[in-house]
C-alpha cells in the first residue's frame, strides 16, 4: 500500500484565521520545520507533500531541513476555491482543544484537511492513502502516524478513513484515495462524513474500525497541540521544555496533569451579562423574573475593561447572556462594537431571539457575531408556551427565518444559530423532533441538561448526568460569569449573586480571577471539602464546562 503525506500552509494565515506561526522559532526551530521532522520519522509514509501559496513557496521551501530535502516536495494547491473554510472557522471556535465538538459535527480534521486537493494529490500520486496532518503539529507522534497507516491497510475493506481520539495535533488522520475522490468531487469536509445526519442515522465511527484505539491518556487529554493561537503556542513550548520523548502517551499524560494543576492567568470564555431585563419573566426551566434580583444594564466600561484584558490572547471567547436578555440592553450595538474593535476571537450571543428582528440580524452580521444560541426548549407551540410562559414560537421562529435571509443577502455564513431545549420532565418527548428539526433546518442543534442551579429551584431534571466521582469543578478554572452590576460570579450557577468574588469596577479581571478567595475555593475543590461555598456541595454541574 502506497501512502504519502500532506499538510496545507499559509505562511501569513492559520486555517482557524489566526496569525500563522509556520515560521515562528520555537526553542530555536521553526514550528513547520518541527512539524516535517515529526512526519518525516514515520517509516510507512513514502513522501511529504506541502501545499502552499505559490507565492510563498520558496519561503517554504527555507524550512525544509537539509536532510529532508529528497522527501518534501512543495508544491502549490490546485484548487483555489474552498466553500466550507469561514464556515468551519465559525463552527470551531469553542472546541478548539478537542478533536471534535465543533458545530454542525465539525472536528478538527476539518480546520487543516482539504479533500478536493488531497483527492487530486492522491490521483495524481497514485497513492492508495494520504495522512493529513496539520502544518504546525510539532508534537505529532511518528509512532502514532505508523500504527494509524498501518491499522488503514489492516480495515481497507470495511473502511476508508482511519482516525484516533486525541487532542489536536497529536495524531494525523489517514484518508484513502477513493473516500478523497467521493468528498473532493462534491468539496466537502471530512466532518460532514463524521457527523450525525437525522435522514440517514448510524453508529457513531468511534464505534467502528476506522476508528483506531489510542491509548486510554490519550483519549481523555484535552489542549490544542496545532501551534496556531497563543496559549496551543504556550502549550507545546510547555511540553517540549520537559524535554520528555514526543510520544502521545507521555503527552497527554502531561496534559492530563497540567489540566489538574495549572490555572490560567486569565480564562479562555467569559459569560457577560448585559441587563436582567427578560421578555419571558415565567419562563419555567431557567432562573428569569423575580427569581433574579434586578440589575443592570451594564456600563460600556466594565465592558471595555473586560474586552482588553482578553484581547491578550488571540483566542478569547465571550458569550453575551447570563440570566436576561442581552438584545434588550440600550447600547448593545455600542457593546458588539467594542467587542468588534478589541478583536475579541469568538463571540455568541444567548437569546430567546423574540428581539432578533431584522435589524438586529444586520447589526449582528456586521460586528462578526459568530453565534446565536435561541433558547427555545420546545418544538411545538404549545409546549412552548407551556414552558416559556408566552405563546411567542411563532414570532421567534419568523425572526430566525429573517436572519437567515439576511445572511444568504450577505454571503455569509454567521452568525450559526443554534437552537436549544433544555431535557426535563416537561421537554422529554419533543427532544428528538426537536434536534432532528432543527439539524434540518440549520445543520445543529443543542440538548442541555437540566440544572436545578444547586437546588435553588426545583429538580426538573430527568435523571441526574453527574459522574460518580466528584472532581474539582471545571468551570471555576476556566470560565467567568460576570453579572450586570459588573461583579463576578462564583459560576453560573450563582443566578442570585450572593457569592461574588469581586467587583470589575473596582478591579481588573485577572486581579479578581487570581485573588485569594478564588484560590481558596479552588484549593478546597482540589481537596474534596467543598466546605468553603454552600452551593457547591449541592451543585450537579461542576463536571460541565
Amino acid at each position: 500500500m502506497k501512502c504519502i503525506s500532506a499538510l496545507e500552509v499559509d505562511l501569513d494565515r492559520s486555517p482557524i484565521g489566526t496569525r500563522s506561526r509556520a515560521t515562528d522559532e520555537l526553542l530555536g526551530q521553526p514550528v513547520l520545520t518541527r512539524t516535517l521532522k515529526q512526519l518525516a520519522r514515520a517509516e510507512k509514509s513514502e513522501r511529504i507533500f506541502v501545499i502552499c501559496p505559490d507565492a510563498q513557496r520558496s519561503r517554504c521551501e527555507s524550512l525544509i531541513p537539509g536532510e529532508l530535502q529528497d522527501r518534501v516536495t512543495v508544491r502549490a494547491p490546485r484548487v483555489t476555491v474552498d466553500p466550507y473554510r469561514n464556515l468551519i472557522r465559525t463552527a470551531r471556535k469553542w472546541s478548539l482543544d478537542s478533536w471534535r465538538g465543533g458545530l454542525g459535527g465539525t472536528t478538527s480534521v476539518d480546520e487543516y484537511t482539504r479533500s478536493d486537493e488531497l483527492a487530486i494529490l492522491a490521483h495524481e500520486e497514485k497513492a492508495d492513502c494520504v495522512v493529513s496532518a496539520p502544518s504546525c503539529a510539532p508534537l505529532i507522534d511518528p509512532t502514532m502516524i505508523d500504527a494509524l497507516i498501518d491499522h488503514a491497510d489492516e480495515t481497507s475493506e470495511e473502511a476508508r478513513m482511519t482516525f484516533a481520539q486525541a487532542p489536536p495535533g497529536l495524531v494525523p488522520t489517514v484518508f484513502r484515495r477513493e473516500l478523497l475522490l467521493e468528498m473532493g468531487q462534491k468539496h466537502v469536509p471530512p466532518g460532514f462524513v463524521m457527523a450525525y445526519k437525522p435522514d440517514a442515522p448510524m453508529m457513531d465511527l468511534t464505534h467502528k474500525s476506522c476508528c483506531f484505539t489510542a491509548p486510554e491518556s490519550v483519549r481523555y487529554a484535552a489542549g490544542r497541540l496545532i501551534v496556531d493561537t497563543d496559549r496551543a503556542f504556550d502549550t507545546v513550548r510547555g511540553f517540549l521544555q520537559t524535554n520528555q520523548p514526543i510520544e502521545a502517551e507521555r503527552v497527554a499524560d502531561w496534559l492530563l496533569k497540567r489540566e489538574r494543576t495549572t490555572i490560567p492567568d486569565l480564562p479562555r470564555e467569559v459569560e457577560i451579562e448585559l441587563t436582567t431585563e427578560d421578555q419571558l419573566p415565567n419562563a419555567l426551566l431557567r432562573p428569569r423574573g423575580d427569581r433574579v434580583p434586578n440589575r443592570g444594564p451594564i456600563g460600556l466600561g466594565i465592558v471595555e475593561g473586560i474586552t482588553s484584558e482578553l484581547a491578550r490572547y488571540d483566542d478569547a471567547l465571550i458569550v453575551l447572556g447570563g440570566f436576561g436578555e442581552p438584545l434588550l440592553h440600550p447600547r448593545f450595538a455600542d457593546i458588539l462594537k467594542i467587542l468588534k474593535n478589541a478583536g475579541v476571537y469568538g463571540v455568541a450571543v444567548r437569546t430567546n431571539g423574540l428581539a432578533l428582528d431584522r435589524a438586529m440580524a444586520e447589526l449582528l452580521i456586521e460586528h462578526n457575531v459568530d453565534v446565536v444560541n435561541v433558547m427555545l426548549d420546545a418544538w411545538s407551540p404549545e409546549r412552548y408556551a407551556e414552558v416559556q410562559g408566552a405563546a411567542r414560537l411563532d414570532e421567534v421562529r419568523q425572526n430566525l427565518a429573517n436572519l437567515a435571509t439576511t445572511k444568504r443577502e450577505h454571503e455569509t455564513p454567521a452568525p450559526l444559530v443554534v437552537a436549544e431545549l433544555t431535557k426535563t420532565v416537561e421537554t422529554m418527548d419533543e427532544m428528538e423532533a426537536f434536534f432532528d428539526g432543527w439539524l434540518r433546518e440549520e445543520g445543529w442543534a443543542n440538548i442541555r441538561g437540566y440544572s436545578h442551579y444547586a437546588g435553588q429551584l426545583p429538580d426538573r431534571a430527568v435523571m441526574s448526568m453527574s459522574p460518580p466521582t466528584r472532581f474539582s469543578c471545571w468551570q471555576i478554572r476556566n470560565r467567568a460569569t460576570v453579572l450586570a452590576d459588573g461583579r463576578l460570579a462564583t459560576c453560573d450557577q450563582d443566578f442570585a449573586g450572593r457569592h461574588t468574588v469581586g467587583s470589575l469596577s473596582e478591579s481588573s479581571l485577572e486581579d479578581v480571577w487570581k485573588c485569594g478567595f478564588y484560590e481558596n475555593l479552588r484549593a478546597d475543590h482540589d481537596a474534596g471539602g467543598l466546605t468553603i461555598l454552600p452551593l457547591c456541595a449541592a451543585c450537579d454541574e461542576w463536571h460541565r464546562p
